[in-house]
């Protein structure tokens, strides 16, 4: 993995917008981030974190990304990068406070985050792939294939986790080394293995206990003093399948014979009781005619006795059939008679209601005469409708012309009025301008309002600037005094601790002398007078501690006296852009400017109001035009109207008048032709109905007559008196009906075969079969139930054999399946057969952390001139189950192991460097691993003395060659002379940052 290019803006104390091309500042392999304690190199590691992870690992450390010297302004990181899949740029901006957009105060703005696939380092767009922060870390992390923890231990090493990798737990350090590498297949083919495993075990178990089942659902089938029983189970106990097969067969053969045995003794139960059952047939049949014949016998009888009264009924029921054919005839003829009585009663009527009348004489015509008369009076009526529905409409109209006359002389009133109001218009919109032009003449100093407010509330802002300086400054001159106090009396003490150490030196010199041994000094081997140690001697360390406290009181002197000389360049800053101007005075100027925007801004609503008024009341000045103009349209023509309606009134009136005659009016006349037409109407159809009556009566006495000789009757009364009701002649048909099919139904009865053939001696023997049938039949079910069991039984055994059978065969292919995986499983995972107790992914991590120890160990021997090496060792650490990946340090100089916890500062950061850099360079020369071209480093070399120091850079400048970075964060003044590359931060007046890139 590369890191290409790093832009940033409002991040930490970067308030302003920085471009960092890495790619041309790390093109000799070392580049440095130099400047002041605090003044932001890490924050450019952080940002670098951030930006691919989008978090620092605590929301503390995330809330410290929006930068304070730019208050509201968005943050923004954008990191390109580029690894084996391809090269993308990852923006991301953290959760920062805002200013409302509507009201005053601030809110929240989340974090976002998008990611693009770039064509190259300097494509502009690019292909989009996530454009949300939960998208974007899962995209992140499955193309880097580190998370942030593992990113912080390969790729960017930040203050105080350096060490992380070195003092890790195996279990941590192998999750580590499995991403790198990309060992993670040999984890998942070890969980398989082992998942596998579980399996076959489960699958053994589930067969071992189908065939328990199955020997136990065989032994349920068999009696409990059953030795077979005994055997199966100790077959099954042992799991022999072959004595488990032997007797089961040997338990279905026999189950065969009993059965064979059963089915013989059912067959000769089912002949017995099938001769019984043919006798018990015949005997029933038999009872069963004797009974038929003896009831026919006396149905015959009982039929022969009813003979001659049905007789009799036939014979009425013929004389009602022929009664029944004149009845139509008869009816007919009477309800003739009737309808002339009632035709001559309703004339008699008509006549009597016109004979006082003024159509009296209506009654005298002839009937051809009155139809003429009807056709005269239809005529005349229907050419009076038209005149009879105008005139009743006259009244109505003359009254609404009347109304109309009313209304439209209100709307010649109404018209006079708006023309008045509008004549008037004028007059005022010109009031209403000469308004509006005085009020945006106050309104166009409102630009002029807001620049004096700006510049007066700068003014304000920066004379409080100026007292929250002046007190700044107060208290770095009391921290320079105080640090200048403490550098003093660290100086001193030196002198003093480093005196007597001086003094002391004859007595440790002397201290060491041995005799025989040649003295340092002097090279004598005898030792007659050496000299006493002092009470008031001190050792070198004591020395180097003094020499450390007065370095770093210098060190806070130095700190002290740049925090001062901030506080200076801001208060003269402040001032400078303050003018002098007074805090009081610079409230009271912005009080009177903010007093004259607003009134400024008055003027402009107002002025607005006034555009609004004098738009509204053009609208309704044209609205009023309009009005008017259509009013006096519609006026003309609703007058032209009214003048027409008028006029057709009038020639309705005349044409009414001559329809109406002598009457009087249209209704008067037709309301005496219809009376007289009604009259006429009445005596016709009276007339006509009397005629037809009689020549209905006419033919019916003729139809009687027929009738009546057609049927053999001398007269209408003898025809009446055989008539009998239909529910009558129905019974009687039935019942000579039923007596005719019944006693031919009993003369074919006596005659069929079964019955001719008896001669009513047979005496059947029923009860006597019954009793020999129902004794063959029980021992037939005996047969049977025996029989059933005996199959059943038969069944159930055949059927556990073969559910065995296919069990056994089951749990012998599951056995020898389960073998090599039950074996694998084991390896795998450490357990039965692992010699080593390694697991697979932990076997293959060995041999890459193997190589990564060597690889470290090349450049230890030379940042440690040999005396440091780094060995793996199996011994677990703590709880960890990961044996193998524990590290220890050897020390060829006292040819001891130690813990590399017990490491110095120095130490520890040279060693973690080295193990970091063989890291590097395993995982870079492995195929499927992770390619780390970059290398961050944020501490430790301060901790190194000069000798170390170049050791150090030597093997870092030694990565050119295989083309990667490093890049180191530090403050060292050495560094600086020996590194060109670099990118140095700045502090700026203001208290932000700058950076400068020097590649």
């Amino acid at each position: 993995m590369r890191i290409h290019h790093l832009s940033l803006e409002a991040v930490g104390p970067f308030a302003g917008h920085h471009e960092v091309d890495l790619d041309q500042l790390s093109a000799g392999g070392l580049f440095l981030l130099e400047g002041p304690t605090g003044s932001g190199k890490s924050t450019l590691i952080d940002a670098i974190t951030f930006g691919l992870y989008g978090t620092l690992g605590s929301p503390a450390r995330d809330d410290r990304l929006p930068s304070a010297h730019a208050a509201g302004a968005e943050p923004v990181i954008e990191v390109v990068f580029s690894t084996g899949a391809g090269i993308y740029r990852v923006r991301r901006t953290p959760a920062f406070q805002r200013p409302k957009r509507r009201g005053e105060g601030t809110t929240r703005q989340n974090a976002t985050a998008k990611l693009w696939r770039l064509e190259s380092v300097s494509d502009p767009s690019g292909e989009p792939l996530a454009t949300t922060t939960q998208e974007v870390g899962t995209e992140v992390r499955r193309i880097v294939r580190l998370d942030r923890s593992q990113f912080s231990q390969t790729v960017v090493l930040p203050q105080g986790r350096f060490s992380t990798f070195l003092r890790a737990r195996p279990d941590e350090r192998a999750a580590v080394l499995q991403d790198v590498f990309g060992t993670e297949v040999y984890q998942r083919v070890q969980d398989q293995l082992v998942a596998m495993a579980r399996e076959a075990r489960k699958e053994l178990e589930a067969a071992r206990r189908e065939v328990t089942g199955c020997v136990g659902n065989l032994g349920s089938l068999l009696p409990d003093d059953d030795a077979s029983v005994t055997v199966l189970e100790q077959a099954a106990a042992e799991l022999d399948a072959t004595a488990m097969e032997e007797a089961a067969s040997a338990l279905v053969a026999r189950a065969e014979r009993e059965h064979a045995a059963a089915e013989a003794g059912r067959e000769e139960a089912r002949a017995a009781e099938r001769v019984a059952q043919r006798a018990l047939d015949a005997e029933q049949d038999l009872a069963r005619r004797v009974r038929r014949r003896r009831e026919l016998l006396a149905e015959q009888e009982q039929l022969a006795a009813r003979a001659d009264a049905v007789t009799a009924l036939g014979e009425e029921l013929a004389a009602a059939r022929r009664a029944a054919v004149a009845a139509g005839a008869l009816r007919a003829e009477a309800a003739a008679r009737a309808a002339v009585e009632h035709a001559e009663e309703q004339l008699a009527r008509v006549c009597a209601a016109s004979a006082d009348g003024p159509d009296a004489d209506l009654t005298d015509l002839a009937l051809g005469a009155l139809r003429e008369l009807v056709t005269t009076l239809t005529g005349e009526r229907g050419g009076l409708v038209e005149l009879l529905t105008l005139e009743a409409g006259l009244a109505t109209r003359e009254t609404a012309a009347e109304a109309d006359e009313t209304a439209l002389a209100a709307r010649r009133t109404a018209l006079e009025g708006r023309r008045a109001v509008l004549a008037s218009r004028p007059a005022q919109r010109e009031r209403l301008s000469q308004a509006l032009s005085r009020i945006q003449r106050e309104a166009m100093s409102v630009p002029a309002a807001e620049a004096r407010v700006t510049a007066c509330r700068a003014v304000r802002d920066a004379a409080r600037d100026v007292e929250q300086r002046l007190t700044h400054l107060v208290a770095a001159e009391a921290a320079v005094t105080a640090a200048t106090s403490r550098a003093t009396a660290a100086t001193q003490e030196e002198q003093t601790v480093r005196s007597r150490w001086i003094a002391g030196m004859a007595g440790s010199l002397a201290a060491e002398l041995e005799p025989g041994t040649p003295c340092t000094v002097c090279g004598a081997t005898e030792h007659p007078a050496p000299a006493p140690r002092s009470p008031e001697h001190t050792t070198a360390q004591d020395v180097d501690a003094a020499a450390a406290r007065r370095a770093r009181a210098e060190d806070a002197v130095g700190a002290a006296r740049e925090t001062r000389a901030q506080a200076e360049a801001r208060l003269r800053a402040a001032q400078e852009a303050s003018g002098g101007t007074a805090l009081a005075d610079a409230e009271e100027s912005l009080t009177a400017a903010g007093q004259e925007l607003k009134d400024a801004q008055d003027a402009v609503r107002l002025a607005t109001l006034h555009e609004q008024e004098l738009a509204v009341f053009d609208e309704e000045t044209d609205t009023l035009r309009e009005a008017v103009s259509g009013e006096e349209n519609a006026l003309a023509a609703a007058t032209e109207e009214l003048r027409g309606r008028r006029a057709a009134l009038a020639s309705d009136r005349e044409r009414c008048g001559r329809g109406a005659a002598e009457a009087g009016t249209v209704a008067a006349r037709v309301q005496r032709i219809e009376s007289r037409l009604g009259t006429a109407r009445r005596v016709v159809e009276a007339r006509d109905a009397h005629h037809a009556a009689r020549r209905r009566q006419d033919e019916s006495a003729a139809a009687l007559a027929a009738a009546l000789t057609e049927a053999g009757f001398a007269d209408a009364a003898e025809a009446g008196a055989a008539q009998l009701p239909a529910t009558r002649m129905a019974e009687l048909e039935r019942e000579v009906a039923e007596h005719r099919a019944a006693t031919a139904r009993v003369r074919e009865c006596l005659a069929e075969a079964p019955i001719a053939s008896l001669t009513g001696e047979e005496v059947p023997r029923v009860e006597e079969t019954q009793a020999l049938h129902a004794e063959r039949q029980t021992a037939l079910i005996s047969a049977t139930e025996l029989a059933g069991r005996a199959a059943d039984s038969l069944t159930r055994l055949r059927r556990c054999h073969r559910s065995l059978s296919e069990v056994l065969a089951r749990h012998h292919a599951v056995t020898e399946r389960a073998a090599p995986v039950l074996r694998m499983g084991e390896l795998a995972a450490a357990g039965e057969g692992n010699a080593r107790a390694t697991t697979l992914s932990t076997f293959v991590l060995l041999r890459r952390f193997e190589d990564v120890v060597a690889a470290a160990n090349d450049r230890l021997a030379v940042m440690s001139d040999g005396r440091y090496s780094l060995t793996r060792i199996d011994e677990r650490e703590g709880r960890s189950r990961k044996a193998g990946l524990g590290l220890a340090v050897h020390d060829h100089v006292t040819e001891t192991t130690r813990d590399p916890h017990t490491l110095s500062g120095g130490e520890t950061f040279y060693v973690s460097l080295c193990l970091a850099l063989g890291l590097a360079d395993v995982v870079t020369s492995e195929a499927g691993g992770i390619s780390l071209d970059t290398l961050f480093i944020d501490e430790g070399f301060g901790s190194l003395d000069p000798h170390t120091l170049d050791g150090v850079l030597g093997e870092l400048s030694r990565l050119q060659a295989g083309g990667r970075a490093v890049g180191i964060v530090s403050h060292v003044s050495e560094l600086k002379e020996r590194i060109a590359d670099r990118i140095e931060v700045r502090r700026l007046p203001s208290g932000a940052s700058t950076l400068t890139v020097r590649a």
